[in-house]
């Protein structure tokens, strides 16, 4: 449940010029819909079920979606939401197939002696480093394909 916020809470994290930043109580619906820009609408039902929470009484307009199966298995809520339009998948994945980072380091030994005799190899202490995100191992690890062409 979110809240309670708004007027029966103005100081709640979520207030943010008196409004609640992520829009609740949303409204009570018939259908799950899509809006202009691929985001759901989820359906709310007007049933008259409450839950009391700092004496405000909140409704369906106050639920926040969730996973029933991934709630009771990992005990955590997660946050997963299907999008059915394209530029939804887009933004999603914007993320995942950014670019790899990239670090420039050198290895330098040292032994607090007087470095100035030897001649420094800076081709053989100079390293291009690659950041690999935990997606990318992961499916390196598995073998699957990086790229293709057809």
């Amino acid at each position: 449940m979110h809240g309670p916020c708004g007027g029966d809470n103005p100081k709640c994290p979520c207030m943010i010029e008196n409004k609640c930043s992520k829009n609740f109580p949303k409204p009570f619906l018939d259908h799950t819909s899509v809006d202009s820009n691929g985001y759901p609408i989820y359906r709310r039902r007007n049933d008259d079920l409450f839950v009391e929470n700092s004496g405000v009484k909140l409704d369906n307009r106050s639920v926040v979606p969730y996973h029933k199966v991934l709630l009771k298995r990992y005990q955590a809520h997660i946050n997963v939401e299907w999008y059915n339009q394209g530029a939804s998948i887009k933004y999603l994945f914007k993320y995942v197939n950014k670019g790899p980072d990239r670090a420039t380091m050198a290895v330098i030994q040292s032994n607090n002696v007087d470095d100035t005799k030897d001649a420094v190899d800076e081709i053989k202490n100079y390293y291009d480093c690659r950041y690999l995100s935990a997606c990318e191992v992961s499916w390196r690890i598995f073998g699957f394909d990086v790229h293709y062409k057809y």
